[in-house]
Formats: structure tokens, sequence, C-alpha cells
């Protein structure tokens, strides 16, 4: 991608902002917001330099700005330039979607749930990602289907709605034939052994056995009760994952979308299960039954 760019600077082709954005969002996955932001300055600058108009731009901008600021818990700043797009792009009078980005309206929708889930309103979370999954069968746009299921998936699971979560997820996996992996990165991250238990309950296929090898080498392998009291749960292991990565109790709850009082809970029966005091020594014998790779 980065030889693409290159090549269509040199020739000022503006298709360059497309290249940046996808850099700058799979930069935001992997936690690298500064770099992220820096692919998006420089977009703008490019777009400056060469007098395109702000309306083909800024809009597809300012969205993976919103999508990056909700991923570092920046929610005001998010829910500001959200609400300015939404005026501008949805609604009766709404303005028509930049040359680039013709699904923007949508994509400002399922900004706007996952902000709703963050800020404890799921049912209105729920409501927009329906009729976005509805949308996305109806107008066969399979990777905004896949996209806006995934974020049912977390809402539902972040309530304790298992059967449901398991149902989306299932519906998710059938809509991302075409081997769409990215919007299932989270999960991956988020609950790799909920992950692996759903994929080895259905028919074997090529996006399957893809999510498979991206899961932790020794996640869910074998029960805990062989080494040490009860098993984990798979929320308790995400936890324990992102513990193992440096995370604060505050970056946890902002990654899993739960609140700091469930993170120190699940925390503390990590704790007691692996039969230990504190984080550190958490991780430590984790890391002896290779519960974390």
């Amino acid at each position: 991608m980065r030889a693409g760019l290159v090549e269509a600077r040199a020739c000022r082709d503006i298709s360059v902002l497309i290249g940046h954005c996808v850099i700058a969002n799979l930069e935001g996955h992997n936690g690298e917001f500064a770099k992220a932001f820096a692919e998006l300055a420089e977009a703008e600058r490019l777009m400056h330099i060469w007098d395109v108009p702000p309306i083909y731009y800024l809009a597809m901008i300012t969205l993976v700005k919103c999508e990056l600021w909700l991923a570092q818990g920046r929610t005001d700043l998010a829910q500001a330039w959200l609400a300015r797009l939404g005026q501008t792009y949805t609604g009766d009078q709404a303005a028509a979607a930049p040359e680039f980005h013709p699904q923007l309206p949508l994509h400002i929708e399922l900004q706007q749930a996952l902000l709703d889930s963050i800020q404890g309103a799921p049912a209105l979370a729920e409501q927009r990602l329906d009729k976005l999954v509805e949308h996305g069968r109806e107008s066969g746009r399979q990777m905004l289907n896949v996209m806006a299921l995934n974020q049912k998936v977390a809402l539902w699971l972040a309530q304790g709605r298992d059967p449901e979560a398991r149902q989306a997820f299932a519906q998710a996996l059938e809509a991302a034939v075409g081997g769409a992996l990215q919007p299932f990165e989270w999960a991956v991250r988020a609950h790799p052994a909920w992950v692996r238990e759903q994929l080895q309950q259905g028919p074997a296929t090529p996006l399957r056995q893809t999510l498979l090898e991206r899961l932790p080498a020794a996640v869910a392998r074998e029960p805990l009760e062989q080494h040490h009291g009860e098993a984990l749960s798979s929320r308790e292991l995400a936890v324990l994952q992102l513990i193992a990565q440096g995370c604060s109790n505050q970056e946890i709850s902002d990654q899993l979308f739960i609140s700091l009082h469930t993170v120190k809970t699940h925390a503390s029966h990590i704790n007691s299960k692996l039969g230990v005091e504190r984080r550190t020594q958490a991780v430590a014998r984790a890391q002896e039954l290779g519960l974390l790779g």
C-alpha cells in the first residue's frame, strides 16, 4: 500500500486519501494512535496543497478521527464531531456523501452506535445496529452487515446476552464468506476463548480457519481446573490478556466496554482462581499454565 501511495502522490491522484485513511485505521487497531493521526494529517495536508475542495475529503478524515478517539476513550471529541457529521450527512435533508465514501452516512451510524454503547445507552445502540444490519442485507452491502453484526456481538456480550451474541457471531461469519477479517479482530483480541468455542462448533471454512490461526496459541486448549481451582471465564481471560499487556484498569474498561468496577471485579476473581494476590503474580501464573500463549 505504501508503494501505491508513492505512485499516487507522484501523479497527484487524490485516491491517496483512501490509502492514508486505511493505514490510519489499521494503526489505530494496533494502538499506534500517534502514527494514525499523523497519517490523517498527511492526507489533509496533501488535499490542501492540491487545492482539493474540503467537501471531498474532510468528512472522511473526520470520521476516521472519531473512530480513533473512541478507541482512545476520548468520547467528548467523538461525540461532538459525530454530531456534526450526523447533522450534515444523515436525516431528511442530508447532504450527498463524498464521492470517495458513498457509505459515509452508514458508517457515521456505526460509530454513533458504538458511542451509544460506551455512554451507557445499549438500547439505542441496538436500535441503530438493527437498522444497519437490515440495510446491509437488503442492499447487498456485506461489509456493513458484518461490521454491524460484530458490534451487536460486543454489545450483547457486555450485557451477558450470550445466546444472542452467539447467533449474531454465526450470522457475521456467514456474511463474511468473502474473507472480511478486520471486523472480527476485536473479538479475537477481547474474547479469544469465546471465539475459539464459536469457531470450533461450526463447519470448517477458510475464514474460520484463518480466525483460529489468529487466536493466542494456548487460549482455551485445556481447562484451568486441571491446574488450579475454577476455570477462568472468557471475559476473565480477556481481562487477563490485557493485564499481561500492561493495560491499566481504565484502558481495559475502554477496550472491553465495561465499567471500572467490573474490571476490578474480574481482576479479583482472576487472582482468586489463580491463587495469587497481585496482578504481576497473576500474569506469571497464567504464563506457567499456558493461558497467555
